[in-house]
């Protein structure tokens, strides 16, 4: 472009200038333009290589820094590559895995399995929350099995109290048939007993009727305790509450029963505790209930074997007395042993059982707030426990209370007047001629609606009443005696075959000091109650 200026200049001038002076200059100073021109065209010349080697050396290094930096971005995406499959890696292993084991015994769990199990990770974080689940799922575990084994023992109870239940129902309804059935029973049995004594005391009798008199009297005793049994049935309690030790019980039943045994082949093995085992209850009644037991025992080895063994025991644990009677007799079925508390159930053949002794047993144990149940193998033996409230150890009164001084002299003295209250005119007899032959004069009434205008025109000295009458009964008599004739009602004999009407009809308190004759009685069970009742004499 300078070049083509230059040209154009110098057309231009000589043109217009021709050969001027002027010319000549302008030609040279256009010439040293040239030069000058040449001259900044080698200076640019110069800087254009000087530049092009300082940008062909920034060229290399950009080169240099570019081949540099691919290195390290392709450095860097290999650091980004191998660490995004090393966090794959683990991710998978230390969360994923834990998680999938945690999400896995959760749905166990939640299916009712409680014994999970995994692997716990070595990272703190999943590490403790996977042993915390396990350590929940354990307890969970612990707390199922307790809950189980409650309820387990807890059906077991609700079915034994279901069985005492049925059991006390069965036997409360036999007990309300014997309380009226034992009434009419000893009403005339009282009549047998008494009349018999009567004819039995006659020195003159033949000995051929005394044989047969002392017969009907032995079977009229024997009836006598067969009633008494069935109406254990109807009482509400032991009858002697003292408290007792335990062995005592046992040490009286392996006097009675040790030698017996013996001569069956049958060896009584006692396990003795060395200390005393306190219980409050009858010391009687619960030797008849071990006997029955050992009974039964010795009867279940007699039907399978000709020799045997019976352990008994007795200890106090948990606030409760125990005492065991076991056997290696034939045992009993399930079947037999649901049933062998049912009054007159029996396995024994015709003749050899009534069914009462274990019913009885049952209800005497149930009496004294206890418990008696039974463990038998058909087989291989049986063993029989009875649980009782344990009683605190007695050290400042003894066990038995003092028994009052019998008298020593008849209790009747010839001369008195006795009125006798009783709607069987056969027991009425019976009295009437008992005392008439100690010198009494008796008046006899069959039912008290006239007894305030007996009582207004005859003096007495004792009054001997029934309990059940028609009308107004013994205790009726008892508080008329008491309101209009209070001396008269401190010589009043109640006289009844069921104590269980006196004691529903009127108070423990009240009836605490009336004297009663339980029939069916024996005139030296009459004559008794007379002597305590008028021990002064005339």
């Amino acid at each position: 472009t300078l070049r083509q200026l230059q040209a154009r200049l110098i057309e231009s001038a000589s043109r217009h200038l021709g050969d001027r002076p002027e010319t000549f200059d302008a030609l040279d100073r256009i010439q040293e333009l040239r030069r000058i021109d040449q001259a900044i065209e080698v200076l640019l010349h110069s800087i254009a290589q000087a530049h092009l080697q300082q940008l062909e050396i920034t060229a290399g290094r950009l080169n240099e820094y570019t081949r540099t930096l691919c290195l390290l971005l392709a450095g860097f995406g290999l650091f980004v590559i191998l660490t995004l499959l090393q966090f794959r890696r683990v991710h998978r292993e230390e969360i994923w895995v834990p998680l999938e084991g945690l999400r896995r015994m959760v749905m166990q769990v939640r299916s009712g399995n409680l014994r999970v199990a995994t692997e716990v990770p070595d990272n703190i974080e999943f590490g403790t929350l996977v042993q915390g689940f396990l350590d929940m799922a354990g307890n969970l575990r612990e707390m199922r099995d307790g809950l189980e084994q409650k309820v387990r023992e807890r059906t077991a109870a609700l079915e034994t109290a279901q069985r005492e239940l049925v059991q006390a129902a069965k036997l409360s309804s036999l007990g309300q048939l014997i309380s009226g059935v034992a009434h009419e029973i000893n009403n005339p049995l009282t009549s047998i007993l008494g009349f018999s004594e009567l004819i039995l005391a006659r020195p003159e009798l033949d000995l051929r009727l005394r044989n047969q008199l002392q017969a009907i009297r032995e079977e009229a005793l024997r009836l006598k305790t067969l009633v008494a049994n069935l109406s254990a049935y109807a009482r509400r309690g032991p009858q002697r509450t003292v408290r007792l030790d335990l062995r005592e019980v046992l040490d009286r039943l392996v006097e009675l029963r040790r030698y017996q045994l013996g001569a069956s082949n049958i060896e009584l093995h006692y396990d003795r505790p060395p200390e005393p085992v306190w219980i409050d209850g009858d010391r009687d009644r619960l030797v008849q209930v071990f006997f029955n037991l050992v009974l039964n025992s010795e009867q279940a080895i007699l039907a399978s074997r000709s020799e045997g063994d019976i352990w008994l025991a007795c200890g106090q644990e948990d606030g409760r007395a125990w005492a065991t009677v076991g056997d290696n007799g034939g045992g009993m079925s399930p079947a037999v042993q649901a049933c062998i508390f049912d009054p007159f159930f029996t396995t024994k053949p015709v003749g050899k059982g009534t069914g009462l002794g274990l019913s009885i047993s049952h209800g005497i144990v149930q009496q004294h707030h206890g418990a008696i149940t039974v463990e038998s193998t058909e087989g291989h033996g049986t063993t029989m426990r009875v649980s009782l409230p344990a009683a605190r150890p007695a050290s400042e009164a003894p066990s038995e209370p003092p028994a009052k001084a019998a008298a020593g002299k008849p209790g009747v003295t010839p001369g008195r007047h006795a009125l006798i209250i009783d709607d069987e005119p056969s027991i009425a007899l019976l009295l009437e001629q008992f005392l008439s032959g100690r010198g009494w004069r008796c008046t006899v009434l069959n039912d008290a609606v006239h007894l305030e205008a007996c009582l207004a025109g005859q003096q007495f000295d004792l009054v001997i009443c029934d309990l059940k009458m028609p009308g107004r009964n013994g205790l009726d008599v008892l508080r008329l005696l008491q309101a209009e004739r209070p001396e008269l009602a401190q010589r009043f004999l109640l006289m009844t075959g069921n104590l269980a009407d006196a004691e529903q009809q009127v108070s423990a308190e009240e009836l605490a000091g009336v004297p009663v004759l339980r029939k069916p009685f024996t005139l030296a069970r009459l004559e008794l109650a007379l002597q305590g009742l008028l021990p002064e004499q005339e």
